[in-house]
């Protein structure tokens, strides 16, 4: 193998492993304020549920309704492939 070819794969390999050791990090330091968060949502509804007294279906209405009016609806963004989309995008946005 040529020694130009050797380099560009030896690039290659770092640059994705520098991405997975990224993504990994991402997701080990967002993931957990994720659940916390879900938790504390999950605690919240289930109080208005109980002051209001809502039914699970009218529960769900509201919600709908808000979320229909909310811009930012993709659900849990760090996930490992989120992480890794971000590591990602991080790395080829940085430049001149």
């Amino acid at each position: 193998m040529k020694k130009q070819n050797v380099r560009t794969l030896v690039l290659i390999v770092c640059t994705f492993t520098y991405l997975l050791i990224g993504a990994a990090i991402f997701d080990a330091l967002e993931s957990g304020n994720e659940r916390i968060e879900r938790y504390e949502l999950n605690k919240t509804e289930q109080e208005i549920k109980a002051l209001y007294n809502m039914s699970d279906e009218h529960f769900q209405l509201l919600r709908d309704t808000l979320m229909r009016s909310q811009t930012y609806q993709a659900g849990i963004q760090w996930k490992f492939a989120g992480a890794f989309y971000f590591a990602l995008s991080v790395i080829t946005t940085i430049g001149e």
